[in-house]
């Protein structure tokens, strides 16, 4: 049994989000919360795996709010689940107490991929908020290349849009071993583990 808080106070979304659930989650307990102290008091009276929550339609519910819940409550998920709107927005997501941030009008099939990869301790951003992300951060930048030859600078630019292994490999016309050895190597260099990271290097980086 998955147990699931949701926080949010548009009942439209409330109700496609649980019907989503209810079919991705086999068991999940879903408890839904509209206000800051409901959410609160709930947290304090039961265990909460995942929260999913728009920040945006919780009256009072600010930034710190969510390092206070990862530091009280550091085995929860914590899931934004709201509209991308501005430079605001990307840095509520790129504090390290969020593990996901997915656009309300993305397809259904975007909650199962952020739960999989959540549930296996990536971070996940759904595609529109990484094209958000690449909108405002799009100057470029000359430091970025300086430790990265050409090729891994081009398939560093192609993971950050969203690009898996295989169609980066077949659009560089290079093997799937090259590309991990390639892949390899950027993450030696930046120093990054996941794929996430190394999505957010090349934003910080204003690469893309």
């Amino acid at each position: 049994m998955k147990n699931f808080l949701i926080a949010d106070s548009e009942n439209l979304h409330i109700i496609g989000l649980r019907y989503t659930l209810k079919k991705i989650v086999k068991k999940a307990n879903l408890t839904i919360v509209n206000s800051k102290d409901e959410l609160l008091n709930h947290f304090e009276k039961n265990k909460v795996e995942y929260l999913i929550i728009d920040p945006n339609n919780i009256f009072l519910f600010y930034e710190d709010d969510f390092k206070e819940l990862r530091m009280t409550f550091p085995d929860c998920k914590i899931i934004i689940l709201s509209y991308f709107k501005n430079k605001q927005t990307v840095n509520s997501f790129l504090q390290d107490g969020i593990d996901g941030f997915i656009c309300k009008d993305c397809q259904e099939q975007t909650i199962f991929d952020a739960l999989y990869k959540i549930e296996n301790g990536e971070r996940y951003f759904c595609p529109k908020t990484l094209n958000g992300l690449m909108d405002v951060f799009a100057l470029p930048s000359s430091d970025a290349s300086q430790k990265l030859t050409f090729r891994e600078y081009e398939i560093l630019k192609q993971i950050a849009k969203g690009n898996d292994g295989k169609s980066i490999a077949s659009h560089l016309f290079i093997s799937i071993h090259t590309f991990r050895t390639h892949r390899k190597n950027i993450m030696k260099k930046t120093g990054k583990h996941t794929t996430p990271e190394l999505i957010l290097y090349a934003i910080e980086k204003k690469m893309i």
